[in-house]
């Protein structure tokens, strides 16, 4: 009876070990493919209301550094170093249309982790308004063709807008760490 005992010890401990060396190289698989795990919100569609402004205002009040990208490869990096301005107050977060050399334009904030991002989607150009970290965060800005990028970075943490134009103003927030 107990050399049955000992083939059964013997067996479970080899089957324990099995499993723990099987599950940690899955493990470390499933890691290398995705480090990091998004969580993807969407956004509104776009409205038809339209309004008529002639002024738009790019302005910064803080350390910003902003990334700006999407499919195509990015061609611009910019890096805002801290300042202290007096800034108009920034579109809403619903989104505002609003009207520049007779194009439709559409201005918008938006609030992620690690900061405040402002964006100007039109057909012709998309521009950053400002990009706005939050305490601990850095902001990096890119625009590479027809897309903005902002990522804000710090503390383990990634917030990422990823804003385009198609058919009308499209984005991506992505929020990981």
């Amino acid at each position: 009876m107990t050399r049955g005992l000992q083939y059964f010890a013997a067996w479970s401990a080899s089957t324990a070990v099995a499993v723990v060396l099987s599950w940690l190289g899955i493990r470390f698989v499933l890691d290398a493919g995705a480090p990091e795990r998004p969580r993807v919100v969407a956004g509104p569609t776009q409205s038809s209301a339209i309004t008529t402004t002639t002024t738009t205002t790019i302005a910064t009040t803080t350390t910003t550094v902003a990334v700006i990208a999407t499919i195509a490869p990015t061609t611009t990096t910019t890096v805002v170093p801290t300042t202290t301005t007096t800034t108009p107050p920034l579109p809403s977060e619903n989104g505002t249309w609003t009207e520049r050399n007779g194009e439709p334009v559409y201005l918008r904030s938006f609030t992620l982790h690690g900061g405040v991002a402002a964006i100007s989607f039109s057909a012709k150009d998309m521009e950053p308004i400002s990009a706005t970290p939050r305490q601990g965060f850095a902001a990096t800005v890119e625009q590479p063709a027809d897309a903005v990028v902002v990522e804000f970075t710090g503390g383990g943490h990634r917030s990422r807008l990823e804003a385009t134009w198609v058919g009308g103003p499209q984005w991506r927030i992505v929020e990981a760490g």
